[in-house]
């Protein structure tokens, strides 16, 4: 009998290549979808409406797009809040898994330089802020957006807004230039590796299975966001920083000793994460397209004021 024995390595790249082949398929797909959603509508109708000043603040008429599934037919929260409980654990467990390594070796204050690490604290913080939201709504009942949002889901927006197209980045960031050169943040290799593909697919599902909008104007935020990281490695390095080898970088590839290369790098980086936030538009807007033809909303589920789990009045 011969025993087929498959490494965890090549398991795990196994898994990752057959969960990206899917998550290029829904992308393809969405392309596809919003050119036709385009030239029904109009892509200069579209844009004019998404470049008006108003467009940069965070507010939205309809709050329970922040705490139903375009995917669902009734306005039951409990579907939603069980995945995000879900995406809340795995995102957790991730961070716990890598600060032990790093705690078990004596390294733990290196942990916060790396733009991964802060990616996932981002990812859980987000999840977490996801899990509040649709328990809110299950346990007090529907948000009111008479006035304004609650501050709760704009802190959330804000979150997600930089943290799916950073966990794009860095997956992308980790494949095509540490992975091959042998590169490792974690202390252990299978959770390095599995960490730069799970924190993607929790974004993405996080993505896929929301309703919220995701509006073109609010490429500021995760802009912002990779502004403050490059401050905080010049800052680092000109403090002497070091990375857990010892070497006066972070990554060998943002290496300011080297500054005319290292902007550039930068420079492409900024450009990269914007094409992706832009990628999250057409996505947002396509699963909203997907989701509203082919799921058939039940009768007076689209009105806010509709009860979520038990009579009362709507409260913030």
């Amino acid at each position: 009998m011969i025993t087929l024995i498959i490494p965890l390595q090549q398991f795990l790249s196994i898994i990752f290549t057959i969960v990206w082949i899917e998550i290029i398929y829904f992308v393809v797909k969405s392309v596809s979808v919003a050119k036709t959603l385009f030239k029904m509508s109009g892509l200069k109708k579209y844009l004019k409406q998404e470049t008006q000043w108003y467009m940069l603040r965070l507010e939205h008429p309809k709050p329970s797009d922040f705490y139903l599934s375009a995917w669902q037919t009734t306005r039951s929260v409990v579907p939603l809040l069980i995945w995000r409980t879900l995406l809340f654990l795995t995102s957790i467990s991730i961070v716990i898994s890598s600060m032990t390594y790093y705690i078990i070796n004596g390294k733990i204050g290196y942990w916060f330089i790396y733009l991964t690490h802060w990616g996932l604290t981002v990812n859980t913080l987000t999840t977490a802020f996801s899990v509040f939201i649709s328990a809110r709504s299950y346990f007090v009942g529907p948000i009111s957006a008479e006035f304004k949002l609650p501050w709760y889901i704009k802190v959330y927006w804000v979150l997600y807004n930089i943290g799916v197209p950073l966990a794009f980045l860095i997956t992308i960031f980790y494949w095509s230039l540490l992975y091959e050169a042998g590169i490792e943040e974690e202390l252990n290799h299978s959770l390095d590796v599995a960490i730069h593909g799970i924190n993607s697919l929790v974004m993405f599902l996080l993505t896929a299975s929301a309703a919220q909008p995701c509006r073109l104007l609010h490429f500021y935020q995760p802009l912002q966001f990779s502004v403050i990281y490059v401050i905080f490695g010049v800052i680092y390095y000109l403090a002497g920083g070091v990375e857990q080898e010892g070497n006066p970088w972070i990554y060998p590839v943002v290496n300011w000793a080297n500054p005319g290369p290292t902007i550039g790098v930068v420079a492409i980086t900024g450009l990269l994460l914007l094409l992706l936030h832009l990628l999250i538009v057409v996505m947002s807007r396509a699963r909203d397209a997907i989701a509203g033809k082919f799921v058939k909303i039940q009768l007076g589920t689209q009105a806010e004021v509709v009860p979520l789990r038990q009579p009362g009045p709507s409260r913030t």
